[in-house]
Protein backbone atom coordinates (compact mmCIF):
# COMPACT_ATOMS: atom_id res chain seq x y z
CA UNK A 1 0.00 0.00 0.00
CA UNK A 2 1.13 3.13 -0.74
CA UNK A 3 1.44 5.80 2.22
CA UNK A 4 -1.03 8.74 2.03
CA UNK A 5 0.60 12.00 3.39
CA UNK A 6 -1.07 14.49 4.87
CA UNK A 7 -0.14 17.86 6.12
CA UNK A 8 -0.77 21.50 7.33
CA UNK A 9 1.91 24.70 7.57
CA UNK A 10 3.16 25.72 11.33
CA UNK A 11 5.86 27.82 12.87
CA UNK A 12 8.81 26.35 10.38
CA UNK A 13 7.56 24.16 7.98
CA UNK A 14 4.74 21.55 8.21
CA UNK A 15 2.69 19.26 10.73
CA UNK A 16 2.21 15.64 9.57
CA UNK A 17 -1.73 15.42 10.62
CA UNK A 18 -1.85 12.50 9.32
CA UNK A 19 -0.21 9.04 7.56
CA UNK A 20 -2.40 6.33 6.33
CA UNK A 21 -0.08 3.27 5.67
CA UNK A 22 -0.07 -0.25 6.89
CA UNK A 23 3.32 -0.84 5.78
CA UNK A 24 5.90 -2.70 7.98
CA UNK A 25 8.43 0.25 6.84
CA UNK A 26 6.74 3.79 8.21
CA UNK A 27 9.41 6.55 7.05
CA UNK A 28 8.27 9.96 7.56
CA UNK A 29 9.95 11.93 5.15
CA UNK A 30 12.40 14.90 5.81
CA UNK A 31 10.56 17.26 3.65
CA UNK A 32 7.60 17.37 1.51
CA UNK A 33 7.22 19.26 -1.83
CA UNK A 34 10.91 21.09 -0.65
CA UNK A 35 9.16 22.28 3.14
CA UNK A 36 10.63 20.80 6.05
CA UNK A 37 8.14 18.46 8.14
CA UNK A 38 9.05 19.83 12.38
CA UNK A 39 5.81 17.92 13.76
CA UNK A 40 3.50 15.23 13.90
CA UNK A 41 0.44 15.90 15.00
CA UNK A 42 -2.28 14.01 17.26
CA UNK A 43 -3.67 11.81 14.43
CA UNK A 44 -0.56 10.98 13.02
CA UNK A 45 -0.85 7.14 12.95
CA UNK A 46 -3.78 7.26 15.69
CA UNK A 47 -5.50 4.20 15.22
CA UNK A 48 -3.42 2.61 12.45
CA UNK A 49 -3.14 -1.29 11.89
CA UNK A 50 -0.52 -3.18 10.31
CA UNK A 51 1.55 -6.59 10.63
CA UNK A 52 3.09 -7.38 13.92
CA UNK A 53 6.22 -6.15 13.18
CA UNK A 54 6.34 -2.31 12.21
CA UNK A 55 9.10 -0.36 12.26
CA UNK A 56 8.82 3.62 12.36
CA UNK A 57 11.73 6.18 10.95
CA UNK A 58 11.39 9.73 11.64
CA UNK A 59 14.12 12.31 10.68
CA UNK A 60 15.89 15.07 12.80
CA UNK A 61 13.78 17.53 11.58
CA UNK A 62 10.84 16.76 13.81
CA UNK A 63 11.26 17.96 16.77
CA UNK A 64 7.92 18.59 18.25
CA UNK A 65 4.84 15.50 18.25
CA UNK A 66 1.51 15.27 20.25
CA UNK A 67 1.44 12.59 22.91
CA UNK A 68 -1.60 11.37 21.07
CA UNK A 69 0.03 10.93 17.43
CA UNK A 70 0.50 6.69 18.38
CA UNK A 71 -2.66 6.11 20.10
CA UNK A 72 -4.27 2.75 19.39
CA UNK A 73 -1.45 2.25 16.74
CA UNK A 74 -0.96 -1.39 16.35
CA UNK A 75 2.02 -3.79 15.85
CA UNK A 76 4.78 -0.82 15.98
CA UNK A 77 7.82 -2.78 17.54
CA UNK A 78 10.85 0.18 16.88
CA UNK A 79 11.51 3.61 16.26
CA UNK A 80 14.53 4.47 14.76
CA UNK A 81 14.61 8.72 15.68
CA UNK A 82 17.32 10.76 13.69
CA UNK A 83 17.82 13.40 16.35
CA UNK A 84 18.62 13.40 19.94
CA UNK A 85 16.69 11.41 23.13
CA UNK A 86 16.38 14.89 24.78
CA UNK A 87 13.97 15.58 21.83
CA UNK A 88 12.05 12.18 21.26
CA UNK A 89 11.77 12.04 25.05
CA UNK A 90 9.24 15.56 25.14
CA UNK A 91 7.01 13.25 22.05
CA UNK A 92 5.83 11.65 25.83
CA UNK A 93 4.59 8.53 23.46
CA UNK A 94 2.99 5.65 24.60
CA UNK A 95 2.52 2.55 22.68
CA UNK A 96 0.72 -0.86 23.67
CA UNK A 97 3.20 -3.01 21.89
CA UNK A 98 7.28 -3.09 23.74
CA UNK A 99 8.78 -0.96 21.33
CA UNK A 100 12.69 -0.07 20.97
CA UNK A 101 13.81 3.42 20.37
CA UNK A 102 17.22 4.04 18.90
CA UNK A 103 17.75 7.65 18.53
CA UNK A 104 20.77 9.36 16.47
CA UNK A 105 22.90 10.10 19.55
CA UNK A 106 23.30 6.66 20.12
CA UNK A 107 20.41 6.47 23.11
CA UNK A 108 18.95 2.90 23.06
CA UNK A 109 15.97 1.76 25.14
CA UNK A 110 12.98 -1.03 25.17
CA UNK A 111 10.48 0.68 26.55
CA UNK A 112 7.27 -1.75 27.99
CA UNK A 113 3.68 -1.79 26.65
CA UNK A 114 1.61 0.62 28.26
CA UNK A 115 4.22 3.34 29.98
CA UNK A 116 4.88 5.58 28.68
CA UNK A 117 8.23 6.62 26.27
CA UNK A 118 9.38 8.97 28.29
CA UNK A 119 11.85 9.38 31.64
CA UNK A 120 11.54 9.44 34.21
CA UNK A 121 7.61 9.00 33.50
CA UNK A 122 8.45 5.35 32.91
CA UNK A 123 10.38 4.29 35.81
CA UNK A 124 7.25 6.14 37.83
CA UNK A 125 4.94 4.14 36.01
CA UNK A 126 6.23 1.09 36.41
CA UNK A 127 7.86 1.53 39.59
CA UNK A 128 4.20 2.17 40.96
CA UNK A 129 2.49 -0.84 38.97
CA UNK A 130 3.23 -3.06 41.88
CA UNK A 131 3.91 -5.63 38.66
CA UNK A 132 7.25 -7.90 38.51
CA UNK A 133 10.24 -6.20 36.84
CA UNK A 134 12.07 -8.21 34.60
CA UNK A 135 16.01 -7.83 35.70
CA UNK A 136 16.46 -6.56 32.07
CA UNK A 137 14.80 -3.83 32.47
CA UNK A 138 16.30 -2.69 35.73
CA UNK A 139 20.01 -3.33 35.10
CA UNK A 140 19.21 -1.24 31.19
CA UNK A 141 18.08 1.90 33.86
CA UNK A 142 20.89 1.15 36.38
CA UNK A 143 23.25 1.29 33.05
CA UNK A 144 21.70 3.82 31.00
CA UNK A 145 20.62 6.16 33.98
CA UNK A 146 19.07 9.16 31.57
CA UNK A 147 17.03 11.33 33.61
CA UNK A 148 16.82 8.46 36.36
CA UNK A 149 16.39 10.40 39.77
CA UNK A 150 17.54 9.35 43.18
CA UNK A 151 14.39 8.36 43.89
CA UNK A 152 14.05 6.06 41.54
CA UNK A 153 17.61 4.76 40.97
CA UNK A 154 17.06 3.79 45.01
CA UNK A 155 14.04 2.07 44.18
CA UNK A 156 15.47 0.04 41.37
CA UNK A 157 19.10 -0.88 43.42
CA UNK A 158 16.65 -2.00 46.47
CA UNK A 159 14.28 -4.61 43.87
CA UNK A 160 17.56 -5.39 42.05
CA UNK A 161 20.02 -6.28 45.16
CA UNK A 162 18.81 -9.85 46.07
CA UNK A 163 18.34 -10.53 42.72
CA UNK A 164 21.92 -9.29 41.44
CA UNK A 165 24.59 -12.49 42.79
CA UNK A 166 22.39 -15.12 41.41
CA UNK A 167 22.64 -13.51 38.29
CA UNK A 168 26.32 -12.61 38.23
CA UNK A 169 26.47 -16.47 39.14
CA UNK A 170 24.58 -17.41 36.29
CA UNK A 171 26.69 -14.75 33.88
CA UNK A 172 29.78 -16.77 35.07
CA UNK A 173 28.56 -20.14 34.12
CA UNK A 174 27.30 -19.19 30.92
CA UNK A 175 30.75 -17.65 30.21
CA UNK A 176 28.46 -14.67 29.22
CA UNK A 177 30.98 -11.76 29.91
CA UNK A 178 28.98 -9.25 28.00
CA UNK A 179 26.12 -9.72 30.91
CA UNK A 180 28.28 -10.16 34.01
CA UNK A 181 30.12 -6.54 32.94
CA UNK A 182 26.87 -5.10 32.49
CA UNK A 183 25.96 -6.19 36.36
CA UNK A 184 29.09 -5.19 37.93
CA UNK A 185 28.71 -1.64 36.34
CA UNK A 186 25.20 -1.51 38.55
CA UNK A 187 27.55 -1.39 41.69
CA UNK A 188 25.31 -3.39 43.35
CA UNK A 189 27.77 -5.81 44.18
CA UNK A 190 30.46 -5.47 47.38
CA UNK A 191 33.50 -6.52 47.57
CA UNK A 192 32.33 -9.45 49.60
CA UNK A 193 29.98 -10.18 46.66
CA UNK A 194 32.90 -10.02 44.26
CA UNK A 195 34.82 -12.23 46.10
CA UNK A 196 32.39 -15.13 46.47
CA UNK A 197 32.03 -15.20 42.72
CA UNK A 198 35.64 -14.95 42.44
CA UNK A 199 36.29 -18.01 44.16
CA UNK A 200 33.09 -20.04 42.54
CA UNK A 201 34.87 -18.49 38.87
CA UNK A 202 38.03 -19.71 39.90
CA UNK A 203 36.74 -22.98 40.59
CA UNK A 204 34.56 -23.63 37.46
CA UNK A 205 37.64 -22.89 35.58
CA UNK A 206 36.03 -19.50 33.40
CA UNK A 207 39.40 -17.53 32.77
CA UNK A 208 37.38 -14.97 31.04
CA UNK A 209 34.90 -14.24 34.05
CA UNK A 210 37.98 -14.80 36.84
CA UNK A 211 39.60 -11.76 34.81
CA UNK A 212 36.89 -9.30 34.50
CA UNK A 213 36.16 -10.13 38.49
CA UNK A 214 39.48 -10.13 39.43
CA UNK A 215 40.02 -6.56 37.76
CA UNK A 216 37.26 -5.28 39.49
CA UNK A 217 38.61 -5.88 42.82
CA UNK A 218 41.69 -3.94 41.87
CA UNK A 219 39.98 -1.53 40.96
CA UNK A 220 38.27 -1.12 43.80
CA UNK A 221 41.38 -1.61 46.24
CA UNK A 222 43.17 1.00 44.14
CA UNK A 223 40.66 3.71 45.30
CA UNK A 224 40.71 2.87 49.26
Amino acid sequence: MTARIETMRVNGGLEVTRLVTNDTNIVVPAEVNGIPVVSLGNMFLRDSHGSGNRNLMIPASVVTASPEALVSMSGLRSITYLGDFETFNSFNWEVCTDCQVNCADGFSFSFLAGYKMSFPTFDDELLGSHQRISEGTVMARLTNPVHLTDENREKYTRYMKARTVPMAEHAIFENDMNSLKSIIETALLDEDDLKILLEKSVRSGRTSSTSVIMTTLNVLHSRT
